[in-house]
């Protein structure tokens, strides 16, 4: 009966976009108990970003072990900011904690933003009052290394961009519309390229994601070269632009081979959780997923919603799925 309350809890909250808080207060309650318990030192992590409305949000989340060493991790909230100005930051961060009656934080995860090193420390002279800090807090600012590599990343992007600008936009041409997709799949059949790849787009902000954009596009080269000898709108589309010169390409593939080091590195294996068995929604897209679908998400036999558009996997998906005799959406 207690497992019957929860999907239709799931349906009602996603289908009727209703708020997390109209089922919050007795879930709230729990994690309150169990922080309490089992929580002797948190870590903590937190991030911001501005919505389409111009609307800023700021999260927060804790990690810690609990008293059978197990890690636990745990969203605490989600809310609105006024800007990203750190005092604001930090200001919602302690009213979080306090909220939550959190005390014995240990470390802060956070970008590298210079708004963060005024978070830290606003958040290091409120914490030393409650004299729960390991050193005073001297290590209490950790840096995001997801953060940084995209730092690293990034630098390189920079000799490249225009290359990666310009085979950007011819990809941009050939999926503005069916008739150019078939155009260009024609172009890509007389060229004998056989790719069972697609082309997609990237992300700018998300590396791995032009990682795979340039990977995908680079077999296609030829394709693209035969546009321009047969179809005059693509020469239009670019006007003041400049179409993928041969240079471009090969700027694309000496980058491929130099992202590949950082993506393959950054792929995420081995089994799910069992703690996930009794999950009833699972929302995977737009990560970028590269690799065989886990054998173990056969075992999420309560799914119902499962999400997995814009990732790049393989596998024996239908076997995948053979157990998951609830599953109502993909």
């Amino acid at each position: 009966m207690v497992e019957e309350i929860r999907k239709a809890l799931v349906v009602f909250v996603i289908e009727d976009e209703m708020p997390f808080s109209v089922v919050e207060g007795h879930e709230k309650g729990k994690l309150k108990e169990c922080l309490k318990k089992s929580c002797v030192r948190a870590c903590l992590t937190t991030d911001c970003w501005t919505s389409i409305q111009n609307i800023s949000y700021m999260y927060l989340t804790i990690h810690f072990i609990d008293e059978r060493w197990r890690l636990q991790k745990r969203i605490l909230n989600f809310s609105q900011i006024d800007n990203h100005k750190g005092e604001i930051i930090g200001k919602e961060i302690d009213r979080c904690l306090r909220e939550w009656g959190i005390e014995n934080t240990f470390t802060i995860t956070v970008d590298n933003a210079s708004s963060n090193d005024v978070v830290i420390s606003y958040l290091r002279r409120k914490l030393k009052n409650w004299n729960r800090l390991v050193c005073e807090g001297e290590y209490m600012h950790m840096r995001c290394a997801a953060h940084i590599l995209n730092l690293i990343v990034n630098d390189g992007l920079k000799d490249l961009n225009p290359s990666i600008v310009a085979i950007r936009n011819a990809i941009r041409y050939v999926r503005s519309s069916p008739q150019r997709l078939q155009k260009f799949k024609q172009a890509a059949h007389a060229k004998k390229i056989s790719n069972g790849a697609s082309l997609c787009f990237d992300v700018p902000t998300r590396w791995n994601s032009t990682y795979i954009m340039l990977e995908q596009a680079i077999p296609f080269q030829k394709a693209f070269d035969r546009l321009e000898v047969e179809d005059e709108g693509y020469i239009a589309w670019f006007k003041e632009d400049r179409r993928p010169s041969i240079l471009d390409w090969d700027n694309a593939r000496a980058f491929v081979q130099f992202l590949k080091l950082f993506y393959e590195n950054n792929n995420i294996t081995g089994s799910l959780p069992s703690e996930l068995g009794k999950l009833c929604t699972l929302d995977l897209s737009n990560n970028f997923f590269n690799g065989e679908i886990p054998p173990s998400l056969g075992h999420l036999r309560s799914l119902q919603y499962l999400r997995l558009n814009n990732n790049t996997i393989f596998g024996q998906f239908l076997e995948s799925l053979a157990n998951m005799t609830q599953l109502t959406f993909l």
